[in-house]
């Protein structure tokens, strides 16, 4: 257990254990409960719990047969009408061996199938319903055609409530022995926002290059390849105080130490979304998150960035 990613190693493996509202977990126990299910669509934000879910779901009808009677494919890697026509259909057509009566297809990123594919999909899951179920999910409903839509029940996944991830990562914390400092946990959670998978994994990382030290907030910076809140809030506060020479020279600090511009207009963000910051009120917030906006759109139009993120600054003290 000891070299395999911690994303794994700390995925839920029960209901129990999943993270998300009260409301789905009963619903999964449910499930369960009359060992049936019906086609399912699980739609939502990444890293919500939609894969965790279905495995669990798996798991509790299939136990060690899990291998013969689940299939799990993930449709942005194999997203054409043939990998419907073969793979999901061999499997689907054969009669279960297990004392459920069916079997499971799962198919991750279903909204990356194309037209085409999703309307085989549609036809394999009317012929071959009797022994077969299917579950979905995607992070775009709109992507996947009425006829699926209405052939499923759609259960809706929301981001995992910070709580929750507070209460992980600490759990993470005490099991690795990992000495890490309030902020730092803070900075890797406010950074990484809902994404467990990115929370995981940068702690993890964290916790191999500190070698025994102490994480801190510059540990997560590196690994993360993000820039710090802190470092952000630096810059808006000397905004506020009307310093914009130093908050333009800190930016341009900040672009020659090799950061994304793209990463600093974000921790600027997550700055201005802060509760904690001095004098900046609502009216004054939205009008510098619109005039930042404004100058990342012409980044991502091919506009020079560090030009760009300069005047931005320049722009959103005035």
């Amino acid at each position: 257990m000891t070299n395999i990613p911690w994303i794994e190693k700390y995925r839920p493996q029960t209901v129990d254990e999943l993270l998300g509202s009260d409301s789905l977990r009963e619903l999964i126990r449910g499930f369960i409960r009359k060992r049936d299910i019906p086609h399912l669509l699980f739609s939502g934000p990444p890293s919500t719990g939609k894969t965790t879910t279905a495995l669990i779901l798996g798991r509790a009808f299939y136990g060690d047969s899990l291998a013969g009677n689940f299939l799990e494919l993930n449709a942005s890697d194999e997203r054409g009408i043939d990998t419907i026509r073969e793979k999901v259909k061999e499997f689907a057509k054969t009669i279960p061996n297990n004392d459920v009566g069916f079997k499971i297809v799962f198919l991750d990123e279903a909204d990356a199938l194309t037209t085409d594919a999703q309307q085989a999909l549609r036809r394999m899951m009317e012929v071959y319903s009797q022994h077969t179920r299917f579950i979905l999910s995607c992070n775009y409903i709109n992507r996947i055609i009425p006829p699926i839509q209405s052939r499923v029940a759609i259960i809706k996944f929301s981001p995992i409530p910070t709580d929750q991830i507070h209460r992980l990562v600490d759990k993470i914390v005490e099991r690795e022995q990992i000495d890490i400092d309030d902020r730092a946990k803070e900075e890797l959670i406010e950074i990484a926002r809902d994404d467990l998978r990115k929370i995981i994994t940068i702690l993890q990382s964290a916790h191999y290059a500190s070698n025994g030290r102490k994480i801190d907030t510059k540990t997560i910076e590196s690994i993360s390849g993000k820039v710090s809140t802190d470092r952000a809030k630096e810059i808006i506060t000397l905004i506020i105080q009307g310093k914009r020479d130093e908050a333009r020279d800190r930016t341009i600090s900040m672009l020659d130490e090799g950061n994304d511009p793209e990463e600093i207009i974000q921790a600027i963000l997550r700055a201005i979304d802060s509760s904690n910051l001095p004098s900046l009120d609502e009216s004054r917030k939205i009008e510098m998150i619109r005039k930042i906006s404004e100058y990342h759109y012409r980044i991502t139009q091919g506009a020079n960035p560090y030009i760009q993120l300069i005047a931005m600054i320049i722009d959103i003290g005035s």
